[in-house]
C-alpha cells in the first residue's frame, strides 16, 4: 500500500495515549496507530452512510437509545459519530 507523510495537530493526550500504546507493543508505530484510528473511524462513516441511506437520517431519539444500549453494556461513554 502507498504511503503518504502529513502533518496532523493532535490534542497532547491523544499522542501520549498513542505513544503509551507503541511503548507497550500494542501499536508498531504512532504512524500505524494514527493510520489505524482514522481506517476504523472511515468504516464507522461507511456503515453510517449504508444505514441512512436506507432508512434516513437517525434521529436524537434513535442516538441516545442506542447510546444508552452500548454504556450500559460496556460503561463505555465514547460518542462514535
Amino acid at each position: 500500500m502507498a504511503t503518504e507523510k502529513i502533518t496532523v495537530t493532535v490534542p497532547a493526550e491523544v499522542l501520549e495515549s498513542a505513544r503509551a500504546a507503541v511503548a507497550s507493543g500494542a501499536a508498531p508505530s504512532v504512524s500505524a496507530y494514527v493510520s489505524e484510528a482514522v481506517r476504523d473511524r472511515a468504516a464507522r462513516d461507511r456503515l453510517v452512510a449504508a444505514v441512512e441511506s436506507r432508512w434516513g437520517p437517525f434521529d436524537d431519539e434513535a442516538t441516545d437509545w442506542a447510546r444508552r444500549i452500548f454504556e450500559s453494556a460496556d460503561g463505555d461513554s465514547r460518542r462514535t459519530r
